[in-house]
């Protein structure tokens, strides 16, 4: 099998299992968030504060339209701009709490999304499911095959 076949079956097994059902959808919808903003506040989150240099250098588009974006998601509450502690002529964004309640309901939607469309499976297929994502994440985890 190549990766691209198996890349190819893995998008479709996780959009049989995922869309459609529409939690983690409603909620973006009711936050006023697309998906390129929940993907810019997920990265900030990881990263724990980014400059938007930094943040263009991650993601496609211009400096103007991350600027942009990042502005929007601070005039929501989502984001926070402060003056870099290092040099304040950057800016240092994060996420506010509010964008990181938002982040954890959209985890819990996009759960409880993957919850309803596994529930069609077999409890033997989910348990080798199971088996198997715990195994790849293990991998994942330390860094590739052993």
């Amino acid at each position: 099998m190549s990766a691209r076949a198996d890349a190819d079956l893995l998008r479709r097994f996780v959009d049989s299992v995922s869309h459609g059902r529409g939690a983690a959808l409603a909620r973006m919808e009711e936050a006023g968030v697309t998906l390129p903003q929940v993907l810019l506040m997920a990265r900030v989150g990881r990263a724990g504060t980014a400059s938007i240099s930094g943040l263009v250098k991650l993601s496609p588009g211009t400096a103007a339209a991350m600027s942009q974006m990042v502005d929007r998601l601070v005039r929501q509450g989502w984001l926070l701009r402060r003056e870099d502690t290092n040099d304040r002529r950057r800016k240092a964004v994060s996420v506010s709490p509010a964008g990181t309640a938002m982040l954890r309901e959209l985890e819990r939607a996009r759960t409880q999304d993957y919850a309803a469309g596994l529930k069609r499976f077999s409890p033997r297929l989910r348990a080798g499911l199971h088996a198997w994502l715990e195994q790849a994440q293990a991998e994942i985890e330390s860094g590739g095959s052993p």
